[in-house]
């Protein structure tokens, strides 16, 4: 719909149609404003005519596509095939491309929010969101992206679990861990990698005393090695030939045997890190040239995570 407004002698067109970004025209006569508002106007009218005379796809075959198409050369390729694969078992992938709105987005969030963590749902939407932009940027399809409609769940505050000596102790040394899930936990302790940046060390990336990890959540990037985590590497075979999901699976089934409650694989990247700084007083700009954070409140806010009782043992010191 156009709107018409004089400003500074001059007339002002304003055109917003829902699906269109918004144009502006300053004119001198409001003659002219009002004959350039029907042409465009007239314009997206038969643009919304050839939408109507599309064939649009079903979601689901969507899905599929972006699956074999984009999925394929993603690194978390496999968790998301995982997550395509529960997002195939929901209704709405059975309409077309074109009418999946935010409304039936926000449906869906709504409903899973019951049942799943709001990180997970969040992952979901972000892939749902990514589809509709590939179609749209690069399938040919005259789409508006729903996704971006709506609001995202929620994130809880970050985690800031960190193991005690005795949780350390058994995890490595009990009788239920294995010799291969031992060394990964170590290595974790003692470099702060990432679970994905462990399964992926090869032989040729350990050079003298660093590690040179070619293929990262960022970057690219060389770390220092201490003299137990170039121990470990050098008597393990490399790579680990297991996946993400099976080691996580593992840790999972060591901590409910051991009966340590609410831990992740991940929480130990964090465990190191915070050592880094607290322990081996590591600066941040030190610590981040190991960890690979290229912003440093990530750092300070979530791995430097220190505990009341640290800094009250602190402050009470000579």
């Amino acid at each position: 719909m156009a709107y018409f407004r004089k400003r500074l002698g001059k007339w002002q067109c304003v055109i917003r149609i829902k699906g269109h970004p918004t144009t502006t025209k300053t004119f001198v006569v409001k003659k002219d404003a009002e004959i350039w508002a029907k042409n465009i106007e007239l314009k997206y009218f038969r643009e919304e005519i050839d939408i109507l005379k599309i064939n649009y796809p079903l979601f689901k075959d969507c899905l599929v596509r972006y699956r074999d198409e984009v999925t394929v050369h993603k690194r978390s390729k496999d968790m998301e095939n995982k997550l395509i694969k529960y997002l195939l078992k929901e209704p709405f992938v059975n309409l077309k491309l074109n009418l999946i709105n935010n409304s039936i987005i926000a449906q869906y969030r709504d409903r899973a929010l019951k049942a799943l963590h709001p990180s997970s749902v969040k992952r979901r939407l972000a892939i749902i969101s990514h589809l509709f932009s590939i179609a749209r940027k690069e399938w040919g399809f005259k789409i508006e992206n729903p996704v971006l409609d709506i609001s995202k769940p929620k994130l809880p505050e970050p985690r800031d679990r960190r193991f005690t000596d005795k949780e350390i102790k058994l995890l490595i040394y009990g009788n239920k861990t294995s010799e291969k899930l031992k060394s990964i936990i170590q290595i974790a302790l003692e470099t702060g990698m990432r679970q994905g940046e462990i399964l992926r060390i090869k032989r040729e990336n350990i050079i003298d005393k660093s590690l040179f990890i070619p293929v990262t959540k960022t970057k690219p990037r060389k770390i220092p090695l201490t003299a137990k985590a170039l121990e470990i590497l050098n008597n393990v075979v490399l790579p680990f030939e297991l996946s993400g999901m099976a080691v996580s699976k593992q840790f999972n089934k060591l901590c409910k045997f051991y009966n340590i409650k609410d831990a992740r694989f991940h929480d130990l990247r964090r465990q190191a890190l915070t050592n880094f700084m607290k322990d081996k007083k590591l600066t941040v700009a030190e610590t981040m040239y190991i960890s690979g954070h290229s912003d440093p409140r990530m750092l300070l806010s979530v791995y430097n995570n220190l505990k009341c009782e640290d800094i009250s043992d602190k402050i009470n010191s000579n």
